[in-house]
């Protein structure tokens, strides 16, 4: 198994690369007129947008978190072990994650929330308040399997979790009080946008270390190999 330090640092190379050029593009978008390839360069990296650069990274990364955590719960399973479910109930989790973060599935639900509740200030981007009931539903429900965890991944798991809310729900809070009274074309509101990505990223990529070390140190009998076939050895008669 490639080593997780190895897989961090280059998870982490990307990150930084597409956030150095969504705060580029941010401020292209925002100073510059005009210039070749503004446009394409834009809709590339924006950070805002959906269905480019930094938008597939991040989905890609929540992808390659529910993958992990299911090989780590088919192993659970093949011993029979008494967090198999939970291990099962996290790589689902991570599969919604990463087809809302595809699809932008959160986004969709802003509508039916306002229809209900009064959505403005830090509550501008309405979609916060159902998943982050929905976030606190799933840390309470997962107290014991973090309990249960060995300490040093328990850490963190919790670590990287904490990044990852802050980014997700924290900073989008902060950017729906910005946008109600500054609108969104401002440096502020648009900082905001670059470091909630950030976040998001560093929680992802923090929790996919966690657990390639919690494989490493805890399932030393499960590896993973990418296995390429020897070319057939000709037959004498084709000598």
């Amino acid at each position: 198994m490639v080593g997780e330090r190895r897989v961090v640092a280059t998870l982490l190379s990307v990150a930084a690369f597409l956030l150095l050029a969504g705060f580029l593009s941010l401020v292209a978008k925002l100073y510059l007129t005009d210039f070749f390839g503004r446009d394409l360069f834009i809709g590339l990296f924006d950070l805002n947008n959906e269905s480019n650069m930094p938008a597939n990274f991040s989905a890609l990364i929540l992808l390659l978190s529910a993958v992990t955590l299911g090989v780590i719960a088919w192993s659970r399973r093949q011993n029979a072990s008494a967090d198999a479910f939970s291990w099962r109930a996290l790589t689902f989790i991570f599969g919604f994650l990463a087809l809302d973060e595809a699809a932008m599935l959160h986004e969709r639900t802003a509508d039916i929330t306002r229809s209900v509740v009064k959505a403005d200030g830090i509550l501008h981007y309405a979609w916060v308040l159902p998943y982050g009931i929905l976030a606190l539903i799933v840390g309470l429900a997962f107290v014991r399997f973090l309990i249960q965890l060995p300490g040093g991944i328990r850490s963190r798991v919790i670590v990287a979790g904490a990044v990852y809310v802050m980014g997700a729900l924290g900073f989008e809070l902060l950017e729906g009080l910005v946008v109600s009274t500054e609108g969104t074309q401002n440096l502020l509101n648009q900082s905001l946008i670059v470091v909630e990505e950030g976040m998001e990223m560093l929680g992802v990529i923090l929790f996919i270390g966690a657990l390639l070390s919690y494989i490493r140190l805890y399932l030393p009998g499960l590896q993973l190999h990418l296995r390429v076939a020897a070319p057939a050895a000709p037959d004498a008669a084709d000598r």
